[in-house]
């Protein structure tokens, strides 16, 4: 049984690039107001990227709640409902997201510190 997505590429394209658009702007933003108002004595990288980070992850989850109800009003880019996804095609893409998990935690943990030398 082949797996029928419930949307287009095309529509699924098009929503990634929005979204990636949206958050390199609101990110930005953000960022640079942030640095722009913190005062000289307490600019410190470490409060800095803090604040930033607390600023983006509390605000897209919020922002990609309604961005996503946004874009299940419009109806291009749908198809008919999605037959279920094969038990099989569940497993290769549970492996291969740890295998890739994998490598990430390997090249952060053992080959970044090889390659500063710490």
């Amino acid at each position: 049984m082949k797996h029928k997505p419930s949307e287009t590429s095309r529509r699924t394209l098009v929503k990634s690039l929005l979204w990636r658009l949206i958050g390199i702007v609101w990110t930005w933003t953000g960022a640079y107001f942030i640095i722009l108002l913190l005062p000289e004595s307490k600019a410190k990288a470490t409060l800095a990227a803090s604040l930033i980070v607390i600023y983006h992850h509390s605000t897209r989850m919020v922002m990609y709640y309604f961005y996503e109800r946004w874009w299940g009003r419009i109806s291009w880019g749908k198809t008919d409902d999605p037959d279920p996804v094969p038990r099989r095609e569940k497993l290769i893409w549970t492996a291969g997201t740890f295998a890739i998990l994998g490598l990430i935690f390997y090249l952060l943990l053992v080959v970044t510190p090889w390659i500063t030398g710490k």
